[in-house]
């Protein structure tokens, strides 16, 4: 008996973590799938953004041409009104409120893109499952859950299209699986030929006398090392990228580090702290972002991500430089 058990065991457990294995790498396959059909594929919908007791209703139209360049319109169809077009990088945000355009580049993840294109990382910090099937806009999806292993990330639920993998609803559940966030198709079609005339902005003639704000454009960055360092890096997380960052507007350049968990990205800014403003710290949340400010000896560190509090915090409070480029 002391021999057979053993034996016995091992042929119990071989096929559960097989099937585990297989289970794993069949949602990460789903994450890749996912990740390419927000990015590649022509669709146009509306969608419901809510988090709290915030209802936001918005309107997108994706196109990717044949030589592979990227539009999009985005228009929210309550409450004030904001147009976004967005060209490759290059974003244009109109607020015909305030008779305000918004120029900038970047590439933040928004719905349906929420997804890295590259996901390494990402298994060894969440437990990736697929587990049924549901139905969203009239479209039939598989259904994407990722647990994370502790409490320093959110945990995500898509439910992607069963023909094209385009996620048509994205839920974020906070670290007491409570939901934060939550996205997701009402109306929507997939695929159609390229159509440019359906990203032009409704505004763009009418914006010519408008307050034009740069504040936000990248001018510059530049690879380097910032000389800031982490004393207690959070576990799980990596640094992707250490820049100097100018901004227009800014008298000197930022620094700017990216840390990831292969999913969430936390974003660290380091400038000099304004003379006008206190130096104190704060922590405030828009939607499922934290966002961290405390001053750092004669500079304001501000990190955001889509993250618990704690590893924010975290991040900020073992910030420390250590000489190089940075100060």
């Amino acid at each position: 008996m002391k021999t057979t058990w053993p034996i016995i065991l091992l042929g119990l457990v071989a096929p559960a973590l097989a099937a585990e294995d297989a289970g794993r790498q069949d949602g990460l396959a789903w994450l890749t799938k996912m990740a390419n059909a927000s990015r590649r594929l022509n669709y146009s919908g509306t969608f419901v953004y809510q988090h709290a007791d915030r209802i936001e209703t918005s309107r997108i139209a994706h196109f990717v041409n044949p030589a592979g360049g990227e539009f999009e319109k985005l228009e929210t169809l309550d409450g004030p009104a904001r147009e976004v077009i967005r060209t490759n990088d290059q974003v244009t945000c109109y607020l015909p409120d305030t008779k305000t355009v918004i120029i900038e580049k970047r590439s933040a993840r928004r719905f349906p893109v929420l997804l890295p294109e590259q996901l390494s990382g990402v298994a060894d910090n969440y437990v990736v499952s697929v587990t049924g099937m549901d139905r969203v806009a009239g479209y039939d999806c598989q259904v994407v859950v990722l647990e994370p292993k502790d409490k320093l990330r959110y945990g995500h639920q898509f439910c992607a299209e069963t023909g094209s993998a385009l996620p048509l609803r994205a839920r974020t559940l906070s670290e007491k699986n409570q939901l934060l966030e939550s996205f997701a198709f009402t109306e929507l079609k997939i695929g159609g030929s390229f159509n440019r005339d359906q990203d032009k902005s409704r505004y763009a003639a009418k914006s010519r006398n408008w307050k034009v704000d740069h504040s936000a454009l990248v001018l510059s960055d530049v690879p380097t090392d910032t000389g800031w360092t982490l004393t207690s890096q959070p576990a799980g997380f990596r640094k992707l990228t250490e820049l100097k960052r100018s901004i227009a507007g800014r008298t000197v350049m930022v620094s700017h580090i990216v840390y990831s968990d292969g999913l969430a990205a936390v974003s660290v800014f380091i400038e000099p702290l304004p003379k006008t403003r206190p130096a104190q710290q704060s922590l405030s949340h828009q939607g499922a972002v934290t966002i961290y400010v405390r001053p750092v000896a004669d500079h304001m560190v501000t990190v955001l991500g889509e993250t618990p509090a704690a590893t924010v915090m975290q991040i900020a409070n073992s910030l420390e430089f250590r000489g190089g480029r940075g100060k």
